[in-house]
């Protein structure tokens, strides 16, 4: 399958996208229709999945609360869903950098890819570990249910995207935006929808905004900077 597009940045300058092999094209399809298969398990793991997760994702109600309105996931669906998110997170990075991001090695590539698995762990844990040291415990399974909920949504509107995305190549340029764009807005809100939940604990504001900034964002930065040191002070100048 060939594919070439052209990117104009601010310059007079023209990126041409080429695909580099067929084989590369059998690898995204094929971990495409892993990803379906996934999702098609979740469906028949449980049939009201859906609406489920529209529930657990958008309306603002406490864990006790859907349980309450019968409003619960199996355990194995989750499973799958979270196992799609990460896949297919990884294979939209994979094919950002292998045609429009510069060639970074080895090391860096594994960890773009690994990165959307990697933060879904470390926001679990540190949930976790936030909950005990400071013996606030009910907050662990409030927030972290959450972060659970937020990315399989998210996997499965980002693999819907990216289904249609990679069959028309002519989107390629504005596809960036549309999957960034939703990763951002799965990822505000949570944090909407976490600082709502664990406010309505009793818990102070100031509380939440340093945690934010101390335990998840802070250290976001500091491990792009150092993953991407050398590519960040080129582009600084």
């Amino acid at each position: 399958m060939l594919l070439s597009a052209q990117i104009f940045s601010g310059s007079d300058e023209v990126m041409v996208l080429t695909e580099r092999s067929t084989h590369y094209s059998y690898l995204i399809i094929a971990v495409l229709i892993f990803c379906l298969l996934l999702v098609s398990a979740a469906r028949l793991r449980q049939r009201d999945v859906f609406s489920v997760l529209g529930q657990t994702t958008f309306f603002f109600q406490s864990i006790s609360e859907q349980y309450k309105n019968g409003v619960r996931e199996n355990p194995l669906t989750a499973v799958f869903l979270v196992a799609q998110y990460v896949i297919i997170s990884g294979i939209c990075i994979y094919w950002y950098n292998h045609f429009s991001l510069p060639d970074f090695n080895t090391w860096q590539t594994i960890m773009l890819i690994a990165f959307p698995a990697i933060l879904l762990f470390y926001h679990l844990l540190i949930v976790s570990l936030a909950g005990t040291i400071t013996g606030i415990r009910e907050v662990i399974p409030e927030v972290n249910q959450l972060t659970l909920t937020m990315v399989q949504t998210a996997g499965i509107v980002v693999l819907a995207e990216f289904f249609f995305i990679y069959f028309q190549p002519e989107f390629i340029v504005q596809s960036k935006f549309i999957i960034a764009g939703t990763f951002l807005f799965f990822a505000v809100l949570r944090m909407i929808r976490g600082f709502y939940h664990v406010f309505q604990m009793g818990i102070a504001w100031y509380y939440i905004i340093l945690y934010l900034w101390t335990l998840e964002i802070l250290p976001l930065l500091i491990a792009v900077r150092l993953v991407f040191n050398s590519e960040i002070s080129s582009w600084i100048g």
